[in-house]
């Protein structure tokens, strides 16, 4: 004859959970949605961040050529297409701005020399470096901005809707000034 099996005494839950981790789920989505969202969004904004400064790399590179002086005795030569290398480099890369119209204004340092605002791109020719010994040279300095929206407008790291982005690069110029 068998023992009989003694039956355990088991607590019934009060009320039904079998909802509460749905709930829990539908509270805490929002949030995530957002935080993943705002990551890559500033995943982003990294990489537009770079490309923005190797557009200006490759505008300051273009620049200190001696065929790209802009100058009366290089008439071939002109601010519109330094700002459209750079404005290409970006197009390649999924980023427009605007560089066209460039206008003229005297060099900060330097009122007999100039410097030229093309939209988004700003160029100098006549920038002064500083080298080892004290000797000076001069390069091309281009800066590049690019407004960008972001994904998540607000987002809690960030106070508005837009960042702006920007690149600065100086290369020492190839034409003997």
């Amino acid at each position: 004859m068998k023992p009989a099996l003694k039956k355990r005494a088991t607590r019934q839950p009060e009320g039904d959970d079998r909802g509460a981790v749905v709930v829990e789920f539908a509270l805490i989505l929002p949030f995530l949605v957002v935080l993943f969202v705002a990551i890559i969004d500033l995943g982003l904004l990294i990489r537009e961040h770079q490309v923005v400064q190797n557009a200006a790399r490759e505008g300051a590179r273009f620049s200190s050529l001696p065929q790209n002086f802009v100058d009366s005795t290089n008439p071939s030569a002109t601010a519109d297409a330094i700002a459209a290398r750079v404005s290409d480099y970006l197009t390649q890369e999924g980023i427009t701005i605007n560089a066209g119209g460039c206008t003229s204004s005297p060099d900060p340092n330097d009122s007999t020399k100039l410097q030229w605002t093309c939209g988004d791109v700003t160029i100098r020719q006549w920038y002064p470096i500083t080298m080892p010994g004290g000797i000076r040279a001069y390069g091309s300095e281009i800066k590049v901005t690019y407004n960008r929206s972001l994904l998540v407008p607000g987002a809690p790291f960030l106070s508005a809707g837009d960042v702006t982005l920007s690149g600065r690069s100086v290369f020492r110029n190839l034409y003997g000034q």
